[in-house]
């Protein structure tokens, strides 16, 4: 155990405390002193022990219960991201199916207007004017140019069936994440409480010797997320993604911090859990205006890992991920379309950002996954 040659050292020092307590003089020495000293020294090695022990359970669950929530947390962006992926394409499909159905309405018209009485009889047989759209009777009645249209009516309209299906699965596993991260969150903050209560009921040597394992674990926990960084940008060297992209992948590109920002390269260093940093960190005033670096949709959210959060589903292809934004643009509403320069969040220290200064956590995902964004902001907000 971590903690076994640590508490040799404080009873150790513990005993020289006492001992420099206990009167040296020969004379005062007696067998009845030496064999109470001794009993004091037996004590204070078990109290500090205790102490000690108390403290590394109580951390050693803080930390795993911070762990749980981090990874039900990292879940529920991963789900929520989805989610704006599949409220995109289902918008998408509707402008498609809306256009559609418009083709199919004009065949209607042409075919009853072509003496097609059938056409009526089926209208008030189908259940639905989807189902007359897509009836075998209008595909009869159509031109082999139109049958593309009518086809692709009864393909997309399938599609955007499936897709919403899938959403409404998603939102249902979001609201049992979210369930999840309050109970998590109670749960950390009892044992955070019971670690506080660890440390101050103990002594003042005993505090001690807890500050001093604290800044053990702190740095060997610091020197594994180092060796898990430089691991991960390794990996991600040899994968091509360190490097970010090209200025040309994102024509049109305008820098997320409105006037600019002070930033540097941190892809890859080290965060709490063993993560790595997989954006760029964009400094300036607090609700400094962040805007829509490219035309696409907008969604809106909030996590306790990025704070007060924005995606911008770029028309390009690419997913941009603003975080720890102070608030969100009152003018404009999720899941709406916007220009490349239109404000979409307000630049602050949300989330598990709120100790540090104001900034933007800005990330750019093509297909979904995260490369190195530091090129292009410099490219561009330069």
């Amino acid at each position: 155990m971590m903690i076994s040659r640590f508490s040799r050292a404080v009873v150790v020092a513990v005993m020289f405390a006492l001992m420099a307590a206990v009167p040296t003089g020969a004379s005062a020495q007696t067998e009845e002193d030496v064999e109470r000293a001794e009993d004091r020294l037996d004590t204070a090695r078990h109290e500090a022990g205790h102490a000690l022990d108390a403290w590394e359970q109580s951390q050693d669950e803080l930390e795993a219960a911070l762990l749980a929530l981090e990874e039900v947390t990292s879940q529920r962006e991963l789900l929520e991201y989805t989610i704006g992926l599949l409220e995109h394409k289902i918008e998408a499909y509707q402008g498609e199916i809306a256009e559609l159905k418009v083709i199919a309405r004009d065949l209607v018209i042409e075919a009853y207007t072509s003496g097609g009485r059938t056409i009526v009889t089926t209208a008030f047989e189908v259940g639905s004017i989807q189902d007359l759209l897509t009836s075998q009777v209008l595909i009869d009645n159509a031109a082999s140019r139109d049958l593309a249209d009518l086809d692709r009516l009864q393909s997309v309209s399938r599609e955007m069936d499936r897709l919403t299906i899938d959403l409404d699965e998603q939102r249902i596993e979001v609201e049992v994440l979210e369930a999840e991260t309050a109970t998590l969150v109670e749960r950390t903050g009892e044992l955070a409480e019971q670690a506080r209560a660890t440390y101050a009921s103990a002594t003042a040597a005993e505090r001690a010797a807890i500050d001093r394992l604290a800044k053990e674990r702190r740095e060997l926990q610091a020197a594994e997320a180092r060796r898990r960084a430089e691991e991960a940008a390794r990996v991600a060297g040899q994968s091509g993604k360190a490097g970010g992209l090209p200025p040309e992948a994102t024509p049109g590109f305008q820098c997320p911090v409105l006037g600019g920002a002070s930033f540097i390269n941190t892809w890859g260093a080290p965060r709490s859990g063993g993560r790595t940093h997989k954006g760029v960190d964009m400094f300036n005033s607090r609700n400094t205006p962040l805007v829509a670096v490219v035309d696409g949709t907008v969604r809106f959210s909030s996590n306790s890992l990025g704070g007060v959060s924005t995606h911008v589903y770029g028309d390009d292809g690419i997913t941009y991920y603003y975080a720890h934004l102070e608030s969100h643009p009152t003018n404009i509403s999720s899941g709406q379309r916007v220009s490349a320069g239109t404000i979409v969040g307000y630049l602050g220290s949300s989330g598990n950002a709120r100790f540090t200064s104001p900034h933007v956590h800005f990330e750019i995902r093509p297909n979904g996954v995260a490369v190195n964004p530091y090129p292009t902001v410099r490219h561009y907000c330069s």
